[in-house]
């Protein structure tokens, strides 16, 4: 009877932690004053946020936008319609963020709103931990990383194809390929191009280029727009499009919207442009992280740029190395669907006053000789790009690249690479360092840094990133098999966001992309020795991977 009074105690404790935390946040906001929320309390709360796991990988507003053209010297240039392939010539003029004129800061209410909104984000992360822990008696633990990984493993070696001679893919077999199909639950369709979006200006100045452009409907699929520059441009140009009468529909995580883009979406909406609020039902801390713009029922561009200026490369802040694939061609009738599914399901699921999708009947002819399936993961007993990247993985024969920005590996993608290697594959890997995670959070590096250092050991190329950060989600196989789009390498991945990745096979599907990686670690700094990791325990690290990370120890 003691214990199970002192397990309710610290229940309530919690929970009443969770409370007073929240309050005293926005209490502080208020305190500040109109003119004294300053980027240094912002810089905290980022900080806040980021020990604690939450919004790792996305920046946060600090600007509004004044109105101005990204794209009004970008020239894209189109090969010959047979050839297939588009070729681009992209010279975008960046704004200055400190030329007169081009922001103005966001008023006092929509600052305290965010810092109450981030405050409310860490209470119910901090409280789905606990929930999903096991730690409370009427509520049935999420899967361990355990469990998750020995399921994936079995599943992908539970397969009638085995390496044969040295050097040889697996993914020159059909066989193989079908069994990707299965797990995946994603088969692919033939006849598609492809090209890949290298980092923020060039996929920026493409997506407003075909968004302009649009002569039908746009669909967007974000985990964000931001009150900056590069949201608000987004924003005009799909209100523009909307009085034209064009279909604009927008999906975002409802949770987000308090933190990022509460102005640029309200705009949207004033406009009379649908936005589905995007909430995981009966999952409080799930987040939609799902990054993709179709258009015309003619292009899809799918990757892990948010509308911010972070990712575009806009004003005077970071500029994150990101990667992104534009695809056309039969594969977009499932990419189609996959928007369609989530929207209309949403609708019925939570009774909302927005319109229906009509189902997409119309046929797309043949655009090129690359096959693609795109795949969607909802956590945390749903695996599909997970159970994609180690087949990819176990499908080697030769070589496998990996960029990703937060290589905190859950156990499956460690056994995959270290089966990899045994059989002679070469393996490489390129992620963030400490100092690029960037540097109030280098408590947050310590388990990836530590999964990188078993793969050392046992002889894959580890690659830390050099400057800004890299935040590209993409894996190579054998120069024939990729897998790109949102996808972290990362716990949250297996437990709270829903993902897009899409696979892609064929040689001149992936030949871009492996040429990307390549250019990357030539710049980044190359890992000899596991000192040169340079892992710190502290025991705030110690907090975070036992906790809110990796909570690799939690049984069920």
């Amino acid at each position: 009877m003691d214990m199970i009074n002192n397990k309710n105690s610290i229940i309530k404790t919690l929970f009443l932690f969770l409370i007073i935390f929240q309050l005293v946040a926005f209490q502080s906001a208020i305190a500040l004053g109109e003119n004294e929320i300053t980027a240094d309390y912002k810089e905290k709360i980022i900080n806040t946020s980021q020990a604690l796991g939450i919004g790792v990988y996305e920046d946060f507003p600090v600007e509004f936008a004044g109105e101005n053209d990204a794209t009004k010297d970008a020239k894209l240039v189109y090969a010959n319609p047979s050839d297939n392939r588009v070729i681009r010539e992209i010279v975008p003029t960046l704004v200055d963020m400190n030329k007169s004129g081009d922001t103005f800061e966001v008023g006092f209410w929509d600052q305290a709103a965010v810092m109450w909104h981030n405050a409310g984000f860490i209470a119910t992360f901090i409280g789905s931990q606990i929930v999903d822990s096991g730690f409370l008696p009427w509520v049935d633990a999420a899967p361990t990383f355990e469990d998750i990984s020995d399921r994936a493993i079995k599943t992908v070696k539970n397969s009638k194809y085995k390496h044969g001679k040295k050097g040889v893919s697996l993914f020159e077999n059909e066989g193989f390929i079908k069994e990707l199909e299965d797990i995946s639950g994603a088969k692919f369709a033939g006849g598609n191009s492809t090209d890949y979006l290298i980092d923020g200006p060039e996929s920026f100045a493409m997506k407003n280029k075909l968004m302009s452009g649009a002569k039908k409907s746009i669909y967007v699929a974000s985990w964000a727009l931001y009150d900056d520059i590069t949201g608000k441009e987004a924003v005009d140009l799909l209100i523009s499009k909307h009085k034209e009468g064009l279909d604009i529909k927008v999906i975002v995580d409802k949770k987000v919207v308090g933190i990022h883009g509460a102005v640029v979406i309200g705009m949207l909406e004033d406009a009379g442009i649908e936005v589905l609020r995007y909430q995981e039902k009966g999952r409080s801390a799930d987040v939609w992280h799902i990054k993709m713009i179709i258009i015309d029922d003619e292009y899809a561009i799918v990757g892990g740029m948010n509308f911010g200026n972070v990712y575009s490369h806009r004003g005077g802040g970071p500029k994150w190395r990101d990667t992104e694939i534009l695809y056309s061609g039969p594969a977009l009738a499932d990419s189609i669907k996959i928007f369609e599914d989530t929207w209309n399901a949403k609708i019925k699921e939570d009774k909302l006053s927005l319109t229906f999708m009509k189902p997409f009947a119309g046929s797309i002819a043949p655009k090129g000789d690359v096959r693609i399936a795109p795949v969607v993961q909802n956590p945390p007993t749903d695996s599909k790009v997970l159970l994609s990247m180690l087949k990819g993985i176990y499908g080697a024969g030769k070589t496998v690249n990996i960029e990703n920005a937060y290589f905190v590996a859950v156990p499956a993608i460690t056994v995959a690479v270290l089966d990899a290697l045994d059989r002679g594959v070469e393996v490489n890997i390129l992620t963030n360092s400490d100092k690029t995670l960037n540097e109030q959070c280098r408590s947050m590096s310590v388990p990836l840094l530590k999964s990188l250092a078993v793969l050392l050991k046992s002889g894959a190329n580890i690659y830390l990133k050099q400057g800004d950060t890299v935040h590209s989600k993409f894996m190579t196989v054998d120069g024939i098999f990729a897998n790109i789009g949102s996808y972290n390498l990362h716990p949250r991945g297996e437990r709270y966001d829903t993902e897009l990745n899409v696979n892609v096979i064929g040689s001149s599907g992936v030949r871009e992309l492996d040429e990307a990686f390549q250019n990357d670690i030539s710049k980044a700094k190359k890992i000899l020795t596991v000192e040169e990791l340079g892992i710190k325990d502290t025991w705030l690290s110690r907090i975070i991977e036992n906790y809110f990370l990796a909570q690799l120890k939690q049984g069920k």
